[in-house]
């Protein structure tokens, strides 16, 4: 359930607009789900090839994601 939710969390931070708040605070919630679990961050990838407007806009910073490490996970499939 924690990683449904986490993942939903991220769905719904990247498909949100921008009314008001910052995109420094958007970028930090988003960074905060990708770094929880391993399927969020490949779902935060996944979200993140997939915008329409991937062509067009400035790279993303990805220095406040921390790769999410498990000893005792089995890898993740991409």
């Amino acid at each position: 359930m924690k990683k449904i939710s986490v993942v939903f969390a991220l769905a719904l931070a990247a498909c949100g607009h921008n009314s008001g708040s910052s995109e420094f605070t958007q970028h930090q919630s988003e960074d905060a789900a990708a770094s929880a679990s391993v399927p969020a961050l490949v779902a935060f990838g996944a979200t993140q090839i997939a915008r329409a407007d991937a062509d067009v806009i400035e790279p993303r910073e990805l220095a406040g994601i921390t790769p999410p490490v498990s000893d005792v996970d089995e890898p993740a499939a991409i």
